[in-house]
């Protein structure tokens, strides 16, 4: 059974480990709470399973007693620790082609969020590929003000986000999160993100140095090419599909959670040797095994869980994936 994970430069981590620490908490202890060692940051790249960091985002909250840690550990994240990627958008000649290399290269650092660059409405947004759960807030409010403290340093504009949009209702420090990100802030957005000066977009950057940036340029896309399968169209879906505990997403809620319509969705599949039939029967597959095997719904509720309104349904498809029916496999 494949579970979504969680790859993320070991860097943000000890940032955030440190965060914790420094509000006088202990890291070890969240880690421990999430079935992880202190040793995982030792690789280059932090590894887990998504509900791992799921628990590890609550852990940590809580152990703070800081619901806003997001919004803190923002703060942190200056563009020097963005790596490459950071070095890119530093080095762009306009903050429009600076916004483009995030949009471009975002999951070089963070491989299940992506970023939309809207140039005519001077509007990033920021969606992930499979829902956030308890870790939500958290990555929401530090990716954004992440994003933030970049297109500042490189405008050298205070007033260069005009407003921060968030698609969750107000929290309880909506107004220290106003005061953190200096400018308007919505809630209940229809999506996250940033709305930007659209006077700055294509105004020349003083920090500017092509070469530079043409050869950031180039490291960004030979990292983005080592992520190989994991940026696959056809892995994210199923990692949206594996998450969804409750019901199974249909092809037009897949489409809304990725930005994209029917037909560009199928025609991408199409080109990676694929289609959305064939990954929604695989990873109902996988869900009906797992289900079966940790026994605590009945055949009904996995039929219900997995998308089949008729239980004989889903003893054909089942009988179709294994060569046995549910209770036969079950009998075992």
């Amino acid at each position: 059974m494949m579970t979504a994970s969680v790859a993320l430069p070991s860097s943000y981590i000890q940032q955030l480990g440190e965060l914790v620490e420094d509000l006088g908490a202990s890291f070890d202890t969240c880690l421990a709470e999430a079935g992880l060692r202190g040793d995982v940051l030792e690789e280059p790249m932090f590894r887990c399973a998504w509900p791992q960091f799921e628990t590890l985002a609550q852990a940590v909250i809580t152990a703070t007693a800081k619901p806003e840690l997001g919004l803190l550990l923002g703060e942190r994240l200056l563009v020097h620790t963005h790596g490459v990627l950071g070095y890119a958008a530093m080095n762009a000649e306009t903050l429009s082609e600076a916004l483009q290399t995030l949009e471009q290269f975002i999951r070089v650092r963070v491989a299940f969020m992506q970023l939309a660059y809207d140039a005519d409405n001077a509007a990033l947004v920021l969606s992930s590929d499979m829902p956030l759960g308890q870790a939500e807030r958290l990555l929401m409010e530090a990716i954004l003000l992440a994003i933030k403290q970049i297109i500042d340093f490189i405008t050298r504009e205070k007033a260069a986000i005009t407003q921060v949009r968030f698609h969750y209702q107000a929290p309880a420090e909506a107004a220290l999160i106003e005061q953190v990100f200096d400018t308007q802030v919505q809630y209940g957005a229809p999506l996250s993100g940033l709305c930007i000066a659209p006077d700055l977009l294509h105004k020349p950057l003083r920090v500017a140095e092509p070469e530079a940036y043409a050869m950031a340029q180039t490291l960004c896309e030979q990292a983005l090419a080592k992520l190989g399968d994991e940026s696959a169209l056809s892995q994210r879906i199923q990692r949206y599909l594996l998450t969804r505990h409750n019901e199974f997403p249909t092809l037009e809620q897949v489409c809304r959670q990725l930005h994209t319509t029917p037909r560009t969705l199928h025609r991408r599949l199409k080109a990676e040797g694929t289609s959305f039939r064939e990954i929604t029967d695989t990873t109902k597959h996988r869900l009906a095994l797992q289900y079966l095997q940790e026994g605590q719904n009945s055949l009904q509720e996995v039929a219900y869980l997995l998308g089949y309104s008729d239980l004989a349904n889903f003893r054909r498809a089942f009988k179709r994936w294994v060569g046995m029916s549910p209770s036969e496999y079950l009998a075992q």
